[in-house]
């Protein structure tokens, strides 16, 4: 019986990723592929906040940061759990007082990259 129910399910394609991309603000360059989906998001959420130059400056810091030998060790190692690893990056960031938006960003790309 339960098995019938099963065949009647319906995946449907979401349609809400459709309606955010207008509000986006344009970055003067574009750039295709989710790399490009994340710089655009945070050029458009730093543009509507007018913090582009702030971000950059902290997506510098978080560069140096992430070449730190300490930094290195913790996410070359796979016997640390991903959250763990989240976690220290997040203290990390706060620590620095890097803006929300930043914080936002590294914290979206960690759960794509880290392992």
């Amino acid at each position: 019986m339960a098995a019938a129910g099963f065949g009647k399910q319906v995946r449907h394609f979401s349609t809400t990723v459709i309606k955010p991309v207008s509000k986006l603000i344009q970055p003067p360059i574009q750039v295709y592929g989710v790399e490009g989906r994340y710089a655009t998001a945070l050029y458009s959420a730093a543009s509507k906040q007018k913090n582009l130059d702030q971000v950059e400056k902290e997506l510098s810091r978080v560069k140096s940061l992430m070449k730190d030998p300490k930094m290195t060790t913790v996410f070359m190692n796979p016997h640390i759990k991903r959250s763990i690893k989240q976690k220290t990056v997040n203290d990390v960031m706060i620590k620095e007082k890097l803006s929300p938006i930043t914080i936002n960003f590294i914290s979206k790309c960690l759960i794509v990259l880290v392992r």
